[in-house]
């Protein structure tokens, strides 16, 4: 699982390698996560919508923790420290919980540990478009070995060995504090300030979108092997194939083009995994879901940072808007799967995601009307010559 961070680190990012560090192995209990509610459930003879409250109360941490970074703390060596401490606690405990109750709780302490680690990456990455490059990558090159890895090791090992391997990871970040500054000397006496109109309008989008993506993409394994008959060695490589196309999209240097534009095609990956029983189907649509997706985000932060006075201020709100959506976004799927309305499932993510999709249309409105001009500008200039080359060869 080191091995992706490893990649990084050579590549010679624009980001200090300690965040990167803290915000790939946060990615790894991300990643694990699907695979950990069906394996959980199995474990303990629970209902996947019962377990689902693991993942709800470690997004519930994550944005208190985005949140309160955002607006109190700074990024410093001392809370670097006490995020990293936090996770190794919270994987350890949950290795060892006895009830499904003192499970949530430490997943919800897991939350705040990878709250505080989006945090302290995001914030120095905001409003830059190769540091957002080299921040965002990070979760589909993780994603890459984290998916197959996760899925042999509960074969192999089961879950509760599982948690204890997710905290030697979260302890990773440990070895590069000292990279950490102690003060913040930038902003040592920062004012916080409200977010303009405009960058409302975008962070409901944000949440919008994770809502209605978790929804669909938190079950997506259980989908494909519960329900689409895939074996989960199957699916893993598929999850794998998602980080994998996520990675040049990441790493995009060009323009992105109207972010709202990309996620018709994320809603459209929502009703292929959960609306259609195909094979084929749900394979495009989770491997598509990546290059699409990371496409989509930066290019919404993007948008963020340009329709933002203090763009780094929003770093923190970003992140929790969007683990807020992921909050509500496992409830809404784990309720309709629960009643056997996967097809509906993905009709509904679809609509919210559509939704979040034409809000950031219309706070990019000026671009996309650009675009507009430009291929209605296009097409008449190929009809004029069309016209025009008619009426040489009528002559």
């Amino acid at each position: 699982m080191q091995v992706p961070i490893r990649l990084l680190l050579a590549a010679r990012p624009s980001v200090a390698p300690a965040l990167l560090v803290a915000i790939g192995s946060s990615t790894v209990v991300f990643v694990a996560t699907p695979f950990l509610l069906p394996a959980v459930a199995a474990e303990r003879d629970l209902s996947l919508a019962s377990v689902s409250w693991i993942s709800t109360t470690q997004l519930a941490g994550f944005v208190a923790a985005s949140w309160f970074g955002g607006k109190f703390l700074k990024p410093v060596r001392s809370v670097f420290v006490v995020g990293a401490l936090l996770g190794v606690t919270a994987n350890l405990a949950s290795a060892v919980a006895p009830s499904l109750l003192l499970l949530s709780l430490a997943r919800l302490v897991s939350g705040v540990s990878l709250g505080l680690a989006a945090w302290f990456a995001w914030q120095a990455a905001f409003g830059d478009s190769g540091k957002t490059g080299d921040v965002a990558v990070v979760g589909p090159l993780v994603g890459t070995v984290t998916a197959p890895g996760v899925s042999a090791f509960i074969q192999w090992a089961g879950v509760d060995w599982l948690f204890v391997l997710m905290a030697a990871v979260t302890a990773t970040p440990l070895l590069f504090a000292g990279k950490v500054a102690t003060v913040d000397v930038l902003r040592p006496h920062r004012t916080r300030h409200a977010p303009t109109r405009a960058a409302r309008v975008i962070l409901l989008a944000l949440g919008m979108i994770t809502m209605g993506g978790s929804a669909v993409f938190v079950y997506a394994a259980a989908i494909g092997t519960g329900l689409n008959g895939i074996s989960a060695v199957s699916v893993s490589l598929l999850f794998s194939g998602n980080a994998i196309v996520g990675i040049p999209a990441a790493k995009w240097h060009g323009r992105r083009g109207p972010a709202g534009m990309w996620f018709v095609g994320t809603a459209t990956c929502a009703v292929l995994i959960a609306s259609v029983r195909n094979d084929i189907a749900y394979a495009v649509g989770l491997v598509g879901w990546g290059f699409i997706f990371f496409m989509g985000i930066p290019a919404a932060f993007a948008l963020l940072a340009s329709r933002s006075a203090w763009p780094e201020e929003r770093a923190g709100d970003a992140q929790a808007v969007m683990a807020l959506g992921r909050v509500f976004g496992p409830l809404i799927g784990g309720a309709l799967i629960a009643h056997g309305s996967s097809v509906t499932l993905g009709f509904v993510s679809a609509g919210i995601i559509l939704s979040a999709s034409l809000l950031l249309m219309y706070a990019d409105r000026h671009y996309v009307a650009q675009v507009y001009n430009r291929a209605t500008d296009f097409s008449r200039m190929r009809s004029a010559l069309s016209g025009r080359s008619s009426s040489d060869w009528m002559q």
